[in-house]
């Protein structure tokens, strides 16, 4: 009898054992960077682009033809040029929205990121595949290109560039704009910016003299800081941020300038 509560005494230090080295590893290797921001909905940020975007097919329809497509509806690709699907195979669905420009000078095309979808059958005719996250409705005739995977943990950079850009856009095409909100700027990896800069945003406004007398006017020649930028991706001429902090809305009618 002694042997035997012995042998469960020894099985009980070994389960403890491997729990308690078994746990920091696991919490050191899934916690991120001290240094990291978190922001989950990265995966659903467009962009801007001054060339055109490859795809690999476009979406034909809906299982029951529906205007809107939904999560977790199957639909029916048309491949572009014979692209090769295979089963499995995730793509991003986005779709060209507008085409953007900052006084008069184009910046390039606005591309809204709509869903995930993943292959799951090829035939003769057509690729079929399931919506596995959607941010938006999705229709026919929108584009897919392969799916690759990012971190919502944003690793913060110490090294910043000296920039003066402008923020051309919006998320969505808002025109007023605030602390939580996506944006984008005239500048991408060509000057040096990459995922994780910080920089100020400074509004320039005008005098308003339709204006109660009692608002206090600002010297439209000088720039007033306004809120922070945090760079969640970027492309070579552009580059998509978050606005993590705002002292107020801002009007995109306005000049606003990063640096």
């Amino acid at each position: 009898m002694m042997r035997y509560y012995r042998l469960i005494n020894q099985t009980i230090l070994i389960v403890g054992w491997i729990i308690v080295t078994a746990i920091p590893v696991w919490c050191e290797s899934s916690s991120p960077s001290k240094e990291a921001y978190f922001y989950p909905g990265i995966e659903k940020v467009g962009f801007i682009r001054k060339d055109s975007v490859p795809f690999s097919g476009s979406i034909h329809c809906g299982e029951q033809n529906q205007v809107m497509i939904n999560w977790n509806h199957t639909v029916y690709i048309t491949p572009h040029r014979n692209y090769v699907f295979h089963e499995k195979d995730r793509f991003f669905v986005f779709r060209n929205i507008e085409d953007i420009y900052y006084k008069e000078r184009s910046m390039g095309t606005y591309y809204q990121i709509l869903g995930v979808i993943e292959i799951t059958a090829l035939k003769p005719r057509f690729v079929q595949g399931i919506i596995v996250k959607a941010f938006l409705p999705i229709r026919k005739g929108d584009l897919l290109k392969p799916y690759e995977e990012k971190s919502p943990y944003v690793s913060m950079t110490n090294e910043v560039p000296y920039i003066r850009a402008h923020i051309i856009g919006a998320e969505e095409s808002k025109r007023m704009i605030g602390q939580g909100d996506i944006v984008y700027i005239d500048q991408g990896h060509v000057h040096g910016i990459s995922s994780g800069n910080v920089f100020s945003i400074f509004e320039q406004q005008e005098k308003n003299f339709e204006m109660s007398s009692r608002t206090d006017f600002l010297d439209p020649s000088q720039s007033y800081p306004s809120g922070q930028l945090l760079i969640l991706l970027t492309e070579r001429e552009t580059s998509a941020g978050l606005i993590t902090w705002s002292k107020n809305e801002l009007l995109m009618v306005h000049d606003l300038d990063v640096h």
